[in-house]
């Protein structure tokens, strides 16, 4: 388990990811597959959510009024936020999560010895403890 505390950030970035794309897939999937709005399978819902969340834009889907406006809108607002915290998470350099007791700052380098934040002395434990 602690081999995998490293990439603990980046799988969680990838679970929120993930759990967004497929939920934001079945609303579209339910709300607009029988309005016409060129969806004819859970395949193309998925495929204007993905096109949606990053940006690239389509052409051959696109859904109907002002409720499927404000779904492309929201899709691509929250699923870029998503992508970058996922970015974020990959190259950020390493941390241990430690709370100082002085301050109370979670993320320290992981050979620190005094908190940035206030100095404290820290004691974190060798990944081998």
């Amino acid at each position: 388990m602690r081999g995998l505390r490293p990439w603990r950030e980046a799988s969680q970035a990838v679970i929120n990811l993930l759990t967004f794309l497929f939920v934001i897939t079945g609303f579209v999937y339910t709300f607009f597959f029988r309005t016409g709005a060129g969806l004819e399978n859970y395949i193309d819902a998925l495929y204007f959510t993905v096109a949606t969340m990053t940006t690239t834009g389509f052409g051959d889907i696109v859904l109907p009024g002002i409720a499927g406006k404000l779904t492309a809108i929201v899709t691509m607002i929250i699923g870029i936020s998503l992508f970058v915290r996922l970015a974020t998470a990959i190259f950020r350099p390493a941390k241990v999560f430690f709370p100082c007791p002085q301050c109370g700052l979670q993320r320290h380098e992981p050979d620190a010895v005094h908190c940035k934040a206030c100095g404290h002395l820290l004691n974190i434990p060798d990944e081998g403890s």
